[in-house]
């Protein structure tokens, strides 16, 4: 799948579930920071799980003000998880209508795609597995469903 694809798929989504080890997507990449700009306007729904960083809070700032997140919001977006508990080789993740029929995940296997990098698109069972691990990990530490 091409990153153009993916812009595509969240642009059409209402909801989007992202794992993210730096949040670079939504506060370095001018396409994406757009569409959820446009999506949040929409009322797309967003929740993430990033690792407790210098790092991530830093790109939490800059999105919580480039997007003009109020912070109880921000909180009730996302989850930040010590990073002993956050994979941290893994590569953004991409969650979208996970609580469709249909749900769609994708990962971008290196940082600064552009629209001519292949991205991984999972199959059903595992996409599948991967909106429960999410809900899991949510449920875990926000104790209320995401």
């Amino acid at each position: 799948m091409k990153l153009k694809t993916v812009y595509k798929l969240e642009k059409k989504a209402k909801e989007v579930w992202i794992v993210s080890p730096d949040l670079h997507y939504d506060t370095e990449n001018d396409a994406f920071k757009n569409i959820v700009v446009h999506n949040l306007h929409d009322r797309t729904k967003y929740r993430y799980i990033v690792p407790n960083t210098n790092s991530v809070n830093k790109h939490l700032n800059k999105y919580q003000k480039d997007l003009t997140i109020p912070k109880d919001l921000a909180k009730e977006m996302f989850l930040l998880l010590p990073p002993s508990e956050f994979i941290p080789f893994m590569s953004e993740l991409a969650i979208y209508d996970p609580n469709s029929k249909t749900p769609v995940a994708c990962m971008a296997v290196w940082k600064n795609c552009d629209e001519s990098d292949e991205i991984i698109r999972f199959d059903v069972s595992m996409t599948r597995e991967l909106v429960n691990k999410f809900r899991k990990l949510w449920i875990k530490y926000k104790r209320e469903k995401p």
